[in-house]
């Protein structure tokens, strides 16, 4: 009898050990996980800065290199393609103002 207590105890303790050290290990590769989100979040940044600032060089005809002139062509044609769509919803809304008065 006194060995199967001592056997019962003997796993009971190696069963809480084992799921200290899960518990324990779950924390710190947490700790890590979030050390990486946040260095990949600061590199995120970086390169939308990166990206501010080739783009504020090629608007001043500062940039050289073929590909990034290219990106920033893209670029300045979707601000431009914003404008004109951003126009558009401008003149739908007065179409739209001037339809409602004159129901009125």
């Amino acid at each position: 009898m006194q060995d199967l207590l001592t056997k019962l105890k003997k796993t009971a303790t190696n069963a809480a050990t084992r799921a200290g050290n899960k518990a324990e290990e779950i924390k710190e590769v947490s700790s890590l996980k979030s050390k990486i989100n946040t260095a990949r979040s600061d590199i995120g940044i970086a390169k939308k800065d990166i990206g501010d600032y080739c783009f504020k060089l090629f608007k001043e005809g500062k940039v050289e290199d073929p590909q990034i002139l290219e990106l920033c062509e893209q670029i300045r044609d979707s601000y431009d393609e914003i404008e004109k769509m951003e126009q558009q919803i401008e003149e739908t809304r007065e179409e739209y103002r001037e339809k409602s008065e004159a129901m009125d």
